[in-house]
């Protein structure tokens, strides 16, 4: 009851300095924050939120829940992350909040061998100002871009609704991924991924974008213009662009039922796929924050972060795959009728 009332108490007398002082730092751990970890080979960056209720913390990375212990000035965090191996491992963030900045240690727990154990990370606050960085110009995102390391947290659980919960829990990589039949798992993952060149092709009224993964092609319009009536859902989706300052925002929508990335979290046909690509200063490097507003299957958008350098002489492969493969070896398995019987999981 006492740390209840410390706002009202505070200045009225010592026996009460010592809680509403601890009551005070508690408090300004509140809200956004900017998390960098300086690990190698290049810092990662992500979205921290953190929210009071009551006398314990929420907190959120990249929008997926995090653990959250607050005490004083000091606080722990516990991220779930995936490597790009697929393996799950958890970040320890130990730190202290001193001048509105969060700093500390972090450690690994799951992956002894990791290199970022003992490396230093950073919270700063979140702002919501759009950097304008020169006059944009469309011509300064032609070429090709190969994929360079680094930003993505990449983590692993998000905040599901219960209606996601109860179809993802029994979701099974190696049957249902759209990918391992050859079917094209959309937009949401493959620029998740990023593991594969682009190349941007840009034209009076749209950028043409040709992926090396799947030799999917994109159309991102920039006049304004509305998806006609008779358009259907896909898995690319019908994309607009325009400018926010310098950045070049790409808003999807009439995504198909899909799969957010190789975890099988679902993508409605309701989703808004929206991602904010930003160049450096000399052209070289593009980085892109992705967010998905989809409200039927997660409580908070889920956030990914990619970044690419400019290559010229970088050349898009064929992409090759065989869906006859896969097929075979769940007939020499006896797993046909299983993949038939779960007809259901494949959106």
């Amino acid at each position: 009851m006492l740390k209840k009332f410390c706002p009202l108490i505070a200045c009225f007398g010592v026996l009460f300095g010592s809680v509403c002082a601890q009551e005070s730092k508690e408090t300004g751990f509140s809200g956004d924050w900017m998390l960098e970890l300086a690990v190698p080979p290049a810092d990662v960056v992500g979205l921290l939120a953190l929210q009071r209720l009551g006398s314990e913390w929420m907190g959120h990375v990249e929008g997926g829940p995090v653990v959250v212990n607050i005490g004083g000035d000091q606080i722990e965090l516990i991220i779930d992350s995936r490597d790009i191996a697929g393996f799950i491992f958890e970040r320890r963030l130990l730190g202290r909040l001193t001048d509105n900045v969060m700093s500390g240690t972090l450690s690994i727990i799951g992956q002894p061998d990791s290199n970022e154990s003992g490396s230093f990370w950073t919270a700063r606050r979140a702002s919501e100002n759009v950097e304008i960085v020169g006059e944009p110009r469309l011509a300064d995102l032609s070429g090709t871009w190969i994929p360079a390391a680094g930003m993505d947290f990449r983590k692993y659980s998000m905040d599901l609704t219960p209606e996601a919960k109860i179809w993802h829990q029994d979701y099974l990589l190696h049957l249902d991924q759209p990918n391992v039949r050859c079917v094209s798992p959309g937009i949401v993952a493959m620029i998740a991924w990023s593991a594969y060149p682009s190349e941007w092709l840009i034209d009076e009224g749209r950028i043409t974008i040709i992926y090396e993964v799947g030799s999917e092609v994109r159309r991102v319009y920039l006049d304004g213009r509305e998806p006609p009536e008779y358009y259907p859902h896909s898995p690319m989706g019908f994309s607009t662009g325009h400018w926010e300052g310098g950045t070049f925002v790409i808003e999807t929508t009439l995504l198909s039922r899909n799969v957010r990335d190789f975890l099988g979290e679902p993508v409605s046909e309701n989703a808004k796929f929206v991602e904010r690509y930003q160049l450096n200063e000399d052209g070289t490097m593009l980085t892109v924050v992705m967010t998905l507003h989809d409200p039927e299957n997660y409580l908070r958008p889920p956030i990914r972060r990619r970044q690419w350098h400019r290559d010229a002489d970088a050349v898009l492969f064929p992409y090759e795959c065989d869906p006859d493969s896969f097929f075979r070896q769940l007939y020499d398995e006896g797993k046909m009728q299983e993949y038939i019987d779960r007809a259901d999981r494949r959106l």
